[in-house]
C-alpha cells in the first residue's frame, strides 16, 4: 500500500477539518487517533444517563463565524440560540448587578490590553460588592485558570458573539459532520522523524510514511513530551508551549427528574462566591434544565477544578448537588436521580481542558502554527489567536492547516 502524502495526528476538530478539506483538494490522507473515538474534547454522552450530555464542549460559542451552526441545520439538528436566562441566589435573582460586574472587569481587561499591557487579572481586580468574586469566577470560567494566570491580552484577542446551543450535543454534532472521514482509532504517535523526503510517524503499531504531517494534538500532550521529535523541536517553539498551557474546566452532570427544576431551559444558575486566602475562587456556575431535559451542568475552573478532579467524581457531585439545594431547597435532593464528573486533567489523551495564555506570554500564541522542520504542521484550537479554546477555532486552524499543507506538496 503506497505511503499517503499526509498523516493528520489527532481526530479533533481541527484533525478531522484538515482530513476532510486536504482529501477535497485531491491529497491522500492518514488520520490516526489514539483514543477510541473521533471528536477530541467535544463529545457527547448518550449512555450515563440515556441523554445528551457533553462530556467536553457544549457551548456553540462564536455563533456569527461558527461554521457548525449551518452544519448542525443541514444535518437536521435542532441547534437554536442560547438564551439569556439567568437565575442568581440572593438579593440579585435575575443577575443584573452581576453581569453588570461581569461586564466592567472585561472593559477593564480590555482597556489594559488596549494600552499595550499583558498583565493579569488579579493586577485589576479590585473587590467592590457582594459579587465581586462571583464575576471574577466568571472569567475564570472560559479561562480555566486562576486570577493570577489570566493573560489580559489573551482575553481581550478572544472575538466574541452570541453564543448557541445543540439539543442533541454538540460532540454529536460534529460526530455526525465527520461520519464519513476515514479515521484510524487506537494508535497513538509517539515519534515524529523528518526526513530528507518526508516523515517517519512512530505509533504504538508501527510506523508510518508520508510526505508531511499535521499534529493537531492537545497542548497538554505537546507540553508533556509523549511525542518525541527528530529533530527537536526549535527553543522558540518549546517557549510558546510553555507559556499557552492548557486550563482546568469540568462538569458535574446532575440528572433530576423531570420538572423538578423550576427554571426555564438553559438557565444559568449562580450564587455568591466568597474569597479565599490562596486566592483560589472555589465555586462555579450550572446551566441548569439543558435543553429541557433536566439535566444540570456545574461548571467549575482553575485549581478548583484540579482540587475537584483529585477529591474524586462523588466529592465533586456532592459538592455541586449542595450548592444547588441551598440555592433551590432540600426537597430538590429528593429530586435527584444520578451524577457524574469530567477529569479531563486527569485524561492521559488530553491533560487539561483548552489553552490559555499566562500573563505577559500572549504575543507567543502564532508561534504555536509555526512549521517544524519544513514538514511539521501544527493546528489546533491553541493555535488560533481570535477563537482560542473553541471547537470552532479548532475547526478553522484545521482548514489552515490543510491550506498550507497543499501549498506545500503543489
Amino acid at each position: 500500500m503506497p505511503s499517503p502524502d499526509v498523516i493528520v495526528i489527532g481526530a479533533g476538530a481541527a484533525g478531522l477539518a484538515a482530513t476532510e478539506a486536504l482529501v477535497s483538494l485531491g491529497k491522500t490522507v492518514t488520520c490516526i487517533e489514539a483514543g477510541n473515538r473521533i471528536g477530541g474534547r467535544v463529545f457527547t454522552d448518550t449512555e450515563t444517563f440515556g441523554l445528551p450530555f457533553d462530556r467536553g464542549a457544549h457551548w456553540l460559542h462564536n455563533g456569527a463565524i461558527n461554521a457548525f451552526i449551518d452544519k448542525g441545520k443541514a444535518l437536521g439538528l435542532d441547534v437554536y440560540p442560547a438564551p439569556n436566562h439567568t437565575l442568581t441566589a440572593g438579593d440579585d435573582p435575575h443577575g443584573t448587578a452581576l453581569w453588570a460586574e461581569v461586564d466592567a472587569i472585561s472593559d477593564a481587561m480590555r482597556r489594559e490590553a488596549d494600552a499595550g499591557n499583558d498583565t493579569a487579572l488579579s493586577s485589576l481586580f479590585k473587590p467592590m460588592t457582594d459579587w465581586s468574586f462571583t464575576a471574577a469566577m466568571m472569567h475564570v470560567l472560559p479561562m480555566g485558570r486562576n486570577l493570577h494566570e489570566i493573560s489580559t491580552r489573551d482575553f481581550a484577542d478572544y472575538q466574541e458573539s452570541p453564543d448557541w446551543f445543540c439539543r442533541q450535543g454538540y460532540g454529536t454534532l460534529v460526530a455526525m459532520t465527520a461520519a464519513d472521514i476515514p479515521v484510524t482509532l487506537n494508535t497513538s504517535a509517539q515519534q515524529v522523524t523528518t526526513t530528507a523526503d518526508g516523515v517517519d510517524v512512530h505509533t504504538n503499531k508501527g510506523i508510518l510514511t508520508a510526505k508531511a504531517v499535521i499534529i493537531t494534538v492537545s497542548q497538554g500532550i505537546l507540553a508533556a513530551g509523549d511525542i518525541h521529535f527528530n529533530p527537536p523541536l526549535e527553543n522558540a517553539h518549546l517557549d510558546a508551549i510553555g507559556a499557552i498551557t492548557l486550563g482546568a474546566y469540568n462538569h458535574v452532570a446532575l440528572q433530576f427528574r423531570s420538572g423538578a427544576l423550576p427554571v426555564q431551559a438553559d438557565t444559568w444558575v449562580t450564587y455568591k462566591v466568597e474569597p479565599s486566602d490562596d486566592g483560589i475562587l472555589r465555586g462555579g456556575g450550572a446551566l441548569c434544565n439543558i435543553s429541557e431535559t433536566g439535566l444540570c451542568a456545574f461548571e467549575n475552573a482553575g485549581d478548583f477544578a484540579t482540587e475537584l478532579e483529585e477529591a474524586g467524581p462523588e466529592a465533586a457531585i456532592d459538592y455541586a448537588l449542595t450548592r444547588l439545594t441551598e440555592i433551590f431547597g432540600t426537597n430538590l435532593k429528593s429530586a435527584f436521580h444520578k451524577g457524574a464528573a469530567t477529569a479531563w486533567g486527569r485524561d492521559p489523551l488530553f491533560k487539561g481542558s483548552y489553552s490559555a495564555a499566562m500573563p505577559g506570554q500572549a504575543h507567543k500564541r502564532p508561534l504555536l502554527r509555526q512549521p517544524h522542520a519544513e514538514r511539521v504542521f501544527f493546528a489546533g484550537e491553541a493555535t488560533h489567536h481570535a477563537e482560542p479554546g473553541t471547537v470552532s477555532g479548532a475547526h478553522k486552524e484545521g482548514l489552515r492547516a490543510a491550506e498550507e499543507m497543499a501549498a506545500l506538496l503543489g
